[in-house]
Order: structure tokens, then C-alpha cells, then sequence
């Protein structure tokens, strides 16, 4: 009986070292996982999405980078929106239940490129509500691996087809075509460009031995100093002006210019006020009213006059609108040719005087 009792004592010890084991074990699996709160209340979320991206059950649940839950079930939904094709249970720790809101946004993301999948949730914002225990959230569609190989491989495509337009460029380069292929490829820009040299090669040359108006121009000094005496001869002249010598000195300097015009302008603006007071005869033509009136009466007498005279009236109008005076000059003016005429010819005969006395 000893030896029995012995032995379940034994096996008891085992047991219970098995357990407590299993317990450590449990435990340290749980904290390297990052879960927190064993003990702490739990409410449940449901999220839909079009896609579940391959998510499976047990997925991790961030809420700005924190692990506060996971996912329970993923399962197909019998909601006909395509949007809210793939149901997603998720259950969370109900501390953080006041941060998740209506407003706030859900995805589905992958650790790394191709590394396992989780649902990452954004803080809501006072302008949402609370969600309770057993409320829904409506998710937003994430990239997967497809459509970035996808991207990649139209990525690729384009690539292809560019770098078959750089092999056509460069075969029609080498061909000579168009103006990159005859720079490269016609030899008279070549020989253009070696001219071009050339001759700049020979004006430094001429411009180094002197030849030339740019070489006289660096190695006369005859400009220099036709300049430099110029510049003397300015400086002299602005002397004499400040000194007050010449013409220019004295207007610069003397004040009686200045004094002569000041009276000028004195003596204008006297004029002028007397004008304006009507002083004077050119005052009074300016502002008295009846040398108008007589100017204006007189002007209305030559235009009336002038009617008259257009009119042929009077001995001036007869004699520009009366053809017989033109008519009667015209006789005399030839009766007076056939005199001269006469006279050349025969001048004895008028100059003849008869003398009888009885």
C-alpha cells in the first residue's frame, strides 16, 4: 500500500509540472504575440469588403499600429453590393471601443510584400459615433500582389515599346536621317566648324601682330591717348565752367541771368494781368465786347459784298461777271496791235506832220 500510494504521488507531481508547463507555455506564446489584456471585455465588429484579399481567420486587428484584437471568421456575405461581398468578424478590446467611430476608415494590409494579412484601423473622429457591440463597418478595397504584378508587367510593356523607338532613332541616326544624323554623320559641319576656327585662329593672330582695326585697337596707344586728352580737355573746360570763365561759365555762374529772366517773367506776368483787367489796346481787344460786335458787323458787310460782287452787282460785280468790259479790252487791246503793227511798218507815215498856215 505504501509503494502505491508512493507512486500516484509521483505521477501527481508529473501532472502538475505537465500543467503548469502547458500554462508557461500558453503564456509566452501569448505575450510574444503581442496580445495584451487576457482578461479584459471583448465587444465584436463586423466589417464587409469586396474582397478578402486572402485574410484568413486569427489575422491580427491594428488600430493606428497597435494590436487591440483579432479576426474570428471570414466568410462569403449573401448581401447583393458588391462592395460588402466578403464578410469579416472581428473581435476587440473594448477599451479602445470609444476611438473606433462611424468615420473612421478600414482596410486590409499585408506586412511587408508577400508577408501575412491583417485589417489596419484608423481613430474616428468626433464627428462619427460610437460603434456598439455587433456593429458593422464598411471597408475599403486594398491593393494585392496581383494588381501590383499587373502594373508591373504593363510597367515592363511600355518600357519595351520606348526602347524599340530609341532602336529605331538610333538606326535612323546612323542611317544620316534627320538633322541629328547628318550632325553626326555629314562631314561638312565638320569642315564648316574646322573653317570657322581657322579663321577665328587667324584674326587672334592679326589681332596679336597688330593688323587689323581690333589689333590697332590693342596695340596703338594713339586712341588711348586722343581719349586721354579728351578727357583732359573736358576736365579743363568743366573747370573754366566752374570758375565761371566763357559763355557757359557765366550762365553757369553769374546770377544776372538769372535776375534778367526772373524780371522777364516779372514783366510777362504784368502784361498778363493787364490783359486780363482789359488794359490797353490789346486788353480791350481781348475784353471788350463791341470791338467784337464791330468786327463780327464788319465781317457780315465784306460777306455781303462779297454776294453783291458775286452776283454782278455794282461796278466791281460788272466788271468780273459782265462779259462786255472783257469784250470791248479784248477789240481795244487788238486795234492797239494793228497800231504797232502799222507803225512798224510804216513809221513815216504817222510820224509825218502837215504844216499849212494860210
Amino acid at each position: 500500500m505504501a509503494q502505491r500510494r508512493s507512486v500516484a504521488w509521483t505521477e501527481l507531481r508529473v501532472g502538475m509540472l505537465v500543467i503548469a508547463s502547458f500554462v508557461l507555455l500558453a503564456l509566452a506564446i501569448f505575450f510574444i504575440s503581442g496580445e495584451s489584456g487576457f482578461l479584459e471585455p471583448k465587444y465584436t465588429i463586423t466589417a464587409y469588403f469586396p474582397s478578402a484579399n486572402g485574410l484568413r481567420s486569427g489575422a491580427e486587428v491594428w488600430l493606428e499600429g497597435v494590436t487591440i484584437g483579432n479576426v474570428t471568421d471570414v466568410r462569403i456575405s449573401r448581401q447583393p453590393d458588391p462592395n460588402r461581398s466578403v464578410e469579416i468578424v472581428m473581435r476587440l478590446n473594448q477599451n479602445y471601443q470609444s476611438i473606433i467611430r462611424t468615420d473612421s476608415q478600414l482596410g486590409i494590409q499585408t506586412q511587408g510584400l508577400l508577408g501575412d494579412r491583417y485589417v489596419d484601423i484608423t481613430r474616428g473622429t468626433s464627428a462619427g459615433q460610437v460603434i456598439p457591440d455587433g456593429g458593422s463597418l464598411q471597408g475599403e478595397e486594398a491593393g494585392d500582389i496581383k494588381k501590383i504584378i499587373t502594373g508591373t508587367n504593363d510597367f515592363i510593356a511600355n518600357l519595351d515599346v520606348l526602347s524599340d523607338q530609341f532602336k529605331r532613332m538610333a538606326e535612323r541616326i546612323d542611317r544620316g536621317e534627320g538633322t541629328l544624323g547628318k550632325l553626326l554623320s555629314d562631314t561638312a559641319i565638320y569642315d564648316n566648324l574646322n573653317k570657322a576656327t581657322a579663321e577665328a585662329h587667324q584674326l587672334i593672330v592679326d589681332a596679336r601682330t597688330g593688323d587689323g582695326t581690333i589689333g590697332k585697337l590693342m596695340h596703338d596707344d594713339e586712341l588711348y591717348q586722343r581719349l586721354n586728352g579728351s578727357i583732359d580737355r573736358l576736365a579743363k573746360m568743366m573747370d573754366y565752367v566752374e570758375s565761371g570763365q566763357g559763355t557757359l561759365g557765366k550762365f553757369y555762374k553769374d546770377p544776372a541771368l538769372f535776375n534778367k529772366a526772373d524780371d522777364l517773367i516779372g514783366q510777362f506776368q504784368t502784361i498778363a494781368n493787364d490783359l486780363n483787367q482789359g488794359k490797353g489796346s490789346m486788353g480791350k481787344f481781348l475784353k471788350d465786347e463791341a470791338i467784337y460786335n464791330d468786327s463780327r458787323a464788319m465781317i457780315q458787310r465784306v460777306n455781303t459784298l462779297i454776294d453783291s460782287v458775286q452776283q454782278g452787282e455794282g461796278t466791281i460785280g460788272k466788271f468780273l461777271k459782265d462779259p462786255t468790259f472783257y469784250n470791248s479790252w479784248n477789240q481795244a487791246s487788238s486795234e492797239i496791235l494793228k497800231l504797232l503793227y502799222d507803225f512798224r511798218q510804216d513809221p513815216k507815215k504817222f510820224l509825218t506832220v502837215n504844216f499849212k498856215l494860210f
